[in-house]
């Protein structure tokens, strides 16, 4: 599975260090930004990328913060400076790493937020009248329960989330298998059409869509 990073630093000298440091690492993809608001741009950033900044001025933190928020991002995020002030009352929001700092421990944190982002991501869900539940992989209704894989179950569990938002293929790919991007979606396809005949009972409350840019509830 590969690892998104955000580097949002005006610092260039501080920018090649950690290019360098991360360009070692295969299972990582860093994109470096001058500014946080040039997350605008980024098209490809998605809410449990990981976003690291450096040079943030204290005042700066709480705007850091609300604009992340606005792109439903999932805490914490990462500011390298020393804010202990701020870090008391932000500690849900933001690690603080004082410069300069220890990469393996970096290495660490980043691998610690995606574990707990992933046990927490796969609670049970619901849609109109369905319940998810991710523990013993079935979706219910009323009077119709239907069992699911592991991987039918996270499938489901992502288009629920998107709230009828499109997730693309390339987007389960990563969360469900880990996969890179451009890799044969056939297996997607074949999962996909497996869900929408175990759905049938529920057709009258949801609907698998599909379109060029992948698939979404209805």
């Amino acid at each position: 599975m590969t690892i998104k990073a955000f580097l949002f630093s005006d610092d260039e000298f501080f920018n090649s260090i950690i290019e360098e440091q991360f360009s070692s690492l295969q299972e990582y993809d860093l994109t470096v930004f001058k500014k946080i608001t040039n997350i605008t741009k980024a098209q490809q950033f998605e809410k449990d990328d990981i976003v690291l900044s450096y040079s943030m001025e204290q005042n700066e933190i709480p705007k850091i913060k609300k604009f992340l928020s606005e792109r439903s991002y999932s805490f914490p995020a990462i500011i390298f400076g020393s804010f202990e002030e701020v870090s008391t009352l932000e500690k849900n929001s933001f690690i603080f790493f004082d410069t300069p700092f220890n990469f393996i421990e970096l290495l660490k944190i980043i691998e610690n937020i995606v574990l707990q982002r992933d046990i927490i991501e796969y609670s049970n869900l619901k849609f109109k009248k369905l319940n998810l539940d991710m523990n013993a992989r079935i979706i219910k209704g009323l009077d119709k329960t239907v069992r699911l894989t592991d991987k039918e179950a996270k499938i489901l569990w992502h288009l629920i989330d998107a709230k009828g938002s499109t997730i693309t293929h390339d987007y389960l790919l990563n969360k469900v298998w880990g996969y890179k991007k451009n890799i044969e979606t056939k297996t997607l396809t074949t999962h996909i059409y497996t869900i929408r005949k175990k759905i049938i009972p529920f057709k009258d409350i949801l609907s698998i869509e599909s379109s060029e840019d992948g698939y979404c509830f209805k």
